[in-house]
């Protein structure tokens, strides 16, 4: 019999209280919420690669089961609180049988209205930078930016959000740990957006980035990912986004800019998706995305060209395929990778 080490233990007790305190928070605590929605998700995935051969997961999606559990608290002035539990059990077939399966928590937060047109969140969520905040890319094999230069999708810690007539804004102080809960050389992530109103067809955003970030690899919140270094890394970033519907066609694109440590870096993202008029359950989508490490190193960036079609069986199934050429400038071997998922989501 392996016990846990002290660290474990004590981060699987961490983790259980936050889950329990949600949970029964969201559950108990106001029996006279207006809406509750607990939907479940199956997502399948895997594919083959020149590199690796038969794999079993994407850049941020791995073969799980999970849910979410959304909810607005109300009174008789109105909403004056939502939350949102969003969590997978997942199995990494690269991993051996003992470390194979994890538990990743997506969204774990609570947003409270201060007023009219601010709102306070706390917990895990979207950083306020780039594309990432306003889009849904949880069940995506096409991701953003955001894993090439922040790191992650999401990290822990608490923002100021709201939307006047012209513009939306968004500002967050974070861990810089992203999925798991840790804080080591001082590290932090402070993130800020501000952007055209959602409800209109031509969005566009200006961010800004600054903060020590730690390194880490994987998706899994328990047991803790890994983490690459116990020194964060210095992040500056401005960055610009946009996204355009125009009939069936759906423009998308986002450019950041700033430096790690000394080292500066630049990343950028066009993707296009068309809809067909008459069979609107077929998406095609077509995604470059480019990442350099350092602007004074001529093979420091990675580059990758994706062509995908999404076709939904049903309002809550969907099946995707996507081919992928990474360029790999930066001296890894070319990798051709082509991968099938299957998603269920619904309530």
């Amino acid at each position: 019999m392996v016990l846990f080490k002290t660290s474990q233990t004590r981060s699987l007790l961490l983790y259980s209280v936050s889950i329990i305190i949600l949970l029964t928070f969201f559950l108990k605590v106001n029996a006279a919420a207006s809406e509750s929605l607990f939907y479940k998700e199956i997502n399948l995935i895997g594919g083959y690669s020149n590199i690796d051969h038969w794999v079993g997961k994407s850049s941020t999606l791995a073969n799980s089961i999970g849910f979410e559990y959304y909810k607005k608290f109300s009174n008789e002035y109105g909403d004056y609180m939502t939350g949102d539990l969003q969590m997978r059990a997942s199995y990494d077939s690269k991993k051996n049988s003992h470390e194979a399966w994890g538990l990743e928590i997506h969204n774990a937060w609570l947003e409270y209205k201060l007023g009219y047109v601010t709102k306070i969140r706390a917990g895990h969520f979207d950083p306020s930078f780039g594309l990432e905040p306003v889009l849904d890319t949880h069940g995506t094999i096409l991701q953003t930016l955001a894993m090439n230069d922040i790191g992650f999708t999401k990290d822990w810690g608490i923002s100021l959000r709201g939307s006047l007539p012209k513009f939306d804004y968004e500002s967050s102080l974070q861990l810089g740990s992203g999925m798991s809960i840790r804080r080591k050389d001082g590290s932090f992530l402070a993130t800020t957006r501000i952007g055209s109103p959602s409800s209109e067809n031509l969005q566009y955003g200006f961010s800004l980035l600054y903060g020590k970030v730690l390194e880490t690899d994987g998706m899994r919140t328990f047991p803790k990912n890994e983490l690459l270094s116990d020194e964060a890394t210095d992040k500056k970033r401005v960055g610009i986004d946009g996204q355009y519907l125009f009939g069936p066609y759906l423009f998308k694109g986002e450019v950041a800019y700033g430096t790690n440590d000394k080292d500066r870096v630049l990343g950028y993202l066009t993707e296009i998706d068309y809809t067909l008029p008459k069979y609107q359950n077929c998406q095609f989508e077509l995604q470059f995305q480019s990442w350099i490490n350092d602007l004074n190193e001529s093979s420091s960036d990675l580059s990758t060209l994706t062509a995908g079609v999404s076709y939904k069986l049903t309002q809550n199934k969907t099946l995707r395929a996507t081919f992928s050429h990474d360029f790999s400038n930066d001296g890894e071997k070319e990798e051709d990778k082509f991968l099938l998922q299957f998603y269920y989501f619904g309530l």
